[in-house]
């Protein structure tokens, strides 16, 4: 199954669907800013997700547009306030916000999509019990994203070999896979889906999430820059407390001259790419980034099983697809 052609193809609506909700605005400079982002395209996983969900439990797709739109708003917002965060110059091969326009108009773009999310979320037409229960969903999916977000960046301040990576599978539960999380789930509530068929999806989106997130860290240290879009080497000069740092740090001896390469180079901002590329190279040699590898793997096929709940058709194998292509992506 070619999953990239089916995920740009099943894009498309949704692809319309957001733009349409981006298109007034007083303030021109705010409405660039926030259209920056979504315009730039993307992988809509989480919007097909949403979508197919709702196909794969019996109920019509499209009913799951807006709700859809509304998450991929959302995703874009965070994404705003996290280059902020993480000073990124660069989303998908296009400058951040922050920089393109300035730091305020970034923080007041994001919070212009989250607000134009709830408008679109708004308009899902399901009975009124139904709404209630995807605005309580999304709402606290918004919360613990921001929890994630925030122990991500306090983890930055606690010294690496202090943290578990129990730790670090918390945090990428919160601010990656509750998202994924969210629109299987919400996908599923709009088609009607049984409860068992609700907490699958669910159980099934948060491995695809944190397969995701986990590959993901890999691309950010092995990727090419003109491919991903972002800047190779910003997480270790972050000092991101990734799964691969924490297994590299937990195995190598205090006296392995590549724990002390790769210390160096974490969270400091004046790295050279000599250093990027000698502390990438002992997470190599060490095997961490294979660990990594392997527990994407491992999340993957745990997801899988969740889709067991499910009828055979083209939407279940898509779905499986989904999650095999999020662990070996090259973007």
């Amino acid at each position: 199954m070619d999953v990239i052609a089916q995920l740009e193809e099943r894009a498309k609506r949704t692809n319309e669907a957001i733009m349409s909700y981006l298109e007034e605005g007083e303030n021109q400079k705010l409405l660039l800013a926030v259209q920056h982002y979504p315009s730039a395209g993307g992988k809509r996983l989480r919007p097909v997700l949403a979508e197919v969900v709702a196909q794969a439990v019996g109920g019509a797709g499209e009913k799951a547009v807006p709700f859809g739109a509304a998450i991929e708003l959302i995703h874009n917002f965070t994404l705003v306030h996290d280059d902020v965060m993480d000073n990124d110059s660069m989303r998908r091969g296009r400058p951040s916000v922050h920089v393109l326009f300035d730091e305020p108009t970034a923080i007041i773009a994001g919070d212009a999509l989250f607000a134009r999310a709830f408008e679109v979320l708004s308009e899902v037409d399901v009975p009124p019990h139904a709404t209630r229960r995807l605005l309580k969903l999304t709402a606290h999916t918004v919360w613990l994203i921001a929890e994630g977000q925030q122990e991500d960046m306090d983890f930055e301040r606690i010294p690496p070999t202090e943290l578990a990576i129990s730790d670090y599978e918390r945090m990428i539960w919160k601010k990656t896979a509750v998202l994924f999380e969210c629109a299987a789930e919400g996908g599923a509530i709009i088609a009607g889906g049984t409860e068992e068929q609700i907490d699958a999806m669910r159980d099934y989106a948060r491995s695809l999430g944190a397969g995701f997130q986990i590959h993901d860290d890999i691309l950010a240290l092995l990727g090419d820059e003109k491919t991903t879009g972002k800047p190779v080497g910003n997480d270790i000069r972050n000092g991101k407390r990734t799964l691969i740092v924490l297994h590299a740090l937990q195995n190598l001896a205090m006296d392995d001259p590549r724990r002390a390469i790769l210390l160096e180079a974490l969270g400091n901002k004046d790295a050279t790419l000599e250093q990027i590329k000698a502390a990438t190279q002992a997470l190599q040699d060490c095997g961490s980034i294979d660990y990594a590898r392997e527990t994407a793997r491992r999340h993957a096929d745990q997801g899988k099983k969740h889709l067991e709940v499910l009828k055979p058709s083209a939407e279940k194998d898509f779905l499986a697809a989904v999650i095999d292509y999020a662990v070996n992506r090259k973007i």
